[in-house]
């Protein structure tokens, strides 16, 4: 059987990728090595990046991505549970030897000083999640 340039061009891409079997492989080397302008070509178009393939970045470490993302989650646990808290204290009830009281109403300036760091926690919160979608 005569091996023609449009047989070893449908069994190019499966060479490039490494798919083929070895007899493929080796008639593929065979008839570049005996048609050295074919060779040529196809080196170039190996060479020729594809655009709109984004490359990948080199020396992605999925480990350091893993520890990252535990650690952003972690971060956004603490600013989730700190807004909880500093949100509902004011809402707390005081216990002294004499008495008991409601935080709200016998001493609202402290009140109210939970209630900023609750929204400053809260903002956090937001944030966090704000940048988790862009991710």
């Amino acid at each position: 059987m005569n091996i023609t340039k449009d047989i070893i061009s449908d069994l190019l891409p499966l060479y490039a990728a490494n798919e083929c079997s070895a007899d493929t492989r080796a008639l593929v080397d065979d008839y570049l090595r005996q048609n050295p302008r074919e060779a040529a070509e196809f080196r170039r178009i190996l060479d020729t990046p594809v655009p709109g393939i984004p490359i990948p970045a080199a020396g992605l470490d999925e480990m350091r991505a893993l520890q990252a993302a535990r650690r952003r989650l972690k971060q956004r646990s603490w600013a989730m549970s700190m807004a909880i808290f500093f949100s509902l204290a004011p809402f707390s009830f005081m216990h002294t030897d004499t008495r008991t009281y409601w935080l709200f109403l016998e001493a609202p300036k402290s009140a109210l000083v939970y209630w900023v760091l609750g929204a400053v926690c809260w903002t956090v919160v937001l944030a966090f999640r704000r940048n988790s979608r862009d991710l």
